[in-house]
């Protein structure tokens, strides 16, 4: 059964004196305490819904790190399902005037073990024990991305590595700008088509990341040896970062990260303008995501 309704929301946590705290909400309309979370508006990704929904009930602008199990229950006589992510504050300040105090009249830091007591939902107790799983801390994000649809090779008469994005492609790049920013921001690698780069600007210059140009991750001139060990170099490095490449190279380079963190591979071959995130902690993976 299809679920009716899409919600989006995070468990926000933060360290303590004795280890994580989570944000729980009070909401005036229910008399309930639960995580931030809301619905999807039309057209809206999961992951953007999840970092305005935050940010509307809390004040404070999330950080997303691995996702954790969905939730599912009946609302008023249709299925919901809520995505949830483990979150870090991406400031330390709320901005009180974000919350309406019609719909969140209250917010608190509780120590993990207080949690469960103050939850009002049964629902919500599989997302605290799947954030309980492991222990707390935050993850470190690698993400790759087939660029967005380009100019057909039929309209286009100079040299295809300087082939751009057509309209829509544009448009994805565009989005895309919102997604990524939903992680830790950090490195950001492309193929040196104009293609691949232009997928990741308009993120790369909303989160002041420099985008760089990598021979051996573009179509024709590509080494894999030097892909390979430049993917290496990625993996161990333990900062988050963005790749974006071709459809032939970038299932290539998630295949290799996924049996360099012991993991199968996540999906099948990407299309133009989705993208996989590889969440790891440690050097070790946490959680894999695939979105389109």
């Amino acid at each position: 059964m299809q679920p009716e309704i899409l919600a989006a929301g995070a468990v926000l946590w933060r360290p303590g004196e004795d280890g994580p705290e989570l944000a729980l909400i009070h909401r005036p309309k229910y008399g309930d305490w639960t995580f931030p979370k809301g619905k999807l508006k039309r057209g809206e990704h999961l992951l953007a819904a999840a970092q305005r929904e935050v940010f509307e009930e809390t004040g404070i602008r999330p950080v997303l790190g691995r996702p954790l199990a969905p939730s599912f229950y009946d609302k008023e006589g249709k299925l919901k399902r809520v995505d949830y992510w483990c979150a870090t504050p991406a400031a330390d300040e709320a901005v009180d005037e974000a919350v309406d105090p019609r719909e969140v009249d209250d917010l608190e830091w509780l120590p993990l073990d207080r949690v469960a007591d103050r939850l009002t939902y049964e629902r919500d107790r599989p997302v605290l024990e799947d954030f309980s799983r492991q222990v707390a801390r935050e993850t470190v994000p690698i993400v790759f991305v087939r660029h967005a649809i380009a100019l057909s090779k039929a309209d286009w008469f100079d040299q295809d590595e300087l082939r751009p994005l057509n309209r829509r492609g544009r448009e994805r790049a565009q989005q895309l700008e919102v997604l990524l920013a939903a992680f830790p921001a950090g490195a950001a690698y492309s193929s040196t088509s104009a293609r691949c780069l232009e997928t990741l600007l308009p993120y790369c210059a909303a989160e002041g990341v420099a985008v760089t140009g990598l021979p051996e991750f573009t179509l024709g001139t590509s080494k894999p040896a030097q892909a390979t060990a430049r993917l290496d170099e990625i993996i161990e490095s333990g900062r988050p970062a963005v790749v974006c490449g071709h459809g032939e190279h970038i299932d290539e380079m998630i295949a290799y990260t996924s049996g360099r963190l012991g993991t199968p591979v996540p999906v099948g071959p990407l299309e133009k303008g989705d993208f996989v995130v590889f969440h790891t902690a440690g050097g070790r993976l946490v959680a894999t995501e695939h979105h389109d």
